[in-house]
């Protein structure tokens, strides 16, 4: 095999697995939203910071239903922050954008 051909071969590989790990890693955060949320859950609304997402699963203690929404009403929004672009996402998918 001539050394470009080498080259050529090498990179192919890399560029194979840095594409799998990019996949597996994309395929985790999703899993890990699906897991954390009720998708078709309720959106959870703050007065303080707006929309935040989708109903977190065992949150009852800082979800109050307060008809078609939920209200947030701990301090603590660290599961949104961790997750904030499947929230947005599923926020915009869902029509809860910053106008509504």
């Amino acid at each position: 095999m001539r050394p470009r051909q080498r080259l050529k071969s090498r990179l192919g590989r890399l560029a194979s697995t840095l594409a799998l790990v990019a996949g597996l890693a994309c395929l985790y955060f999703v899993g890990d939203f699906i897991h954390t949320f009720e998708l078709l859950g309720l959106p959870v609304h703050s007065a303080q910071h707006g929309w935040l997402g989708p109903t977190p699963r065992d949150a009852s203690r800082c979800v109050v239903d307060v008809g078609k929404v939920n209200a947030w009403e701990c301090k603590d929004l660290s599961v949104f922050e961790r997750h904030r672009y499947g929230c947005a996402l599923w926020l915009r998918l869902f029509g809860y954008g910053k106008d509504t």
